[in-house]
């Protein structure tokens, strides 16, 4: 068997075994993600919900005013207050959104649900939480040191595809629970 033949080979089972691997990373992805919306109440169907996007989405630039002050500590359990959210721009754009690529949650994440008015999920997306600032100074020793703070007024501009079906934009805040992460509800937004 020459060279060529050999790599053509290897080229051909790779090609062959890589949709699948694919294909099981997407159940396995459908799966975790609809473990994590039954515990908000958000049903995720079998259906891919974003196989089937439009090629307009709609880009929301909102005003996010929590009551409470600006401070170091990440809070996730301890903030109980509904923050103020206003839509100060909505404007409709061509094209259409990237898919999320995994599932990776962490506390300086925010979890973006497009819901529809029987509760169903149509799309979803992971965003930097904007209310979350990193500084890092030096110490006297040279050293760097950084601190996140949370912030309590914010501009935030999100994504998501022009369809007519989305009724809110339901917002979350991840919260690790010991061994996974749960989904702390934040705010919604009716996008009708």
């Amino acid at each position: 068997m020459t060279t060529a033949t050999y790599f053509l080979r290897l080229l051909l089972a790779f090609l062959l075994l890589c949709p699948l691997t694919l294909g099981q990373d997407q159940r396995r992805q459908r799966e975790q993600l609809r473990r994590l919306m039954s515990k908000v109440d958000v049903d995720v169907s079998e259906n891919d919900v974003r196989t089937n996007q439009p090629q307009t989405y709609r880009e929301l630039k909102l005003s996010w005013a929590d009551s409470t002050k600006s401070t170091t500590e990440l809070r996730s359990e301890a903030q109980t207050q509904i923050p103020r959210v206003s839509i100060v721009e909505d404007r409709k754009r061509s094209g259409t959104l990237p898919r999320q690529r995994s599932l990776e949650l962490a506390p300086t994440l925010m979890f973006v649900a497009a819901v529809d008015a029987s509760n169903k999920l149509r799309w979803w997306s992971i965003v930097p939480d904007p209310r979350v600032v990193r500084s890092e100074t030096q110490t006297a020793t040279g050293e760097l040191r950084s601190q996140d703070y949370y912030v309590s007024n914010v501009a935030l501009v999100v994504a998501f595809p022009d369809d007519p079906e989305i009724a809110t934009l339901r917002f979350y805040h991840p919260v690790w629970n010991g061994t996974d992460f749960d989904l702390k509800p934040l705010t919604v937004i009716s996008t009708r």
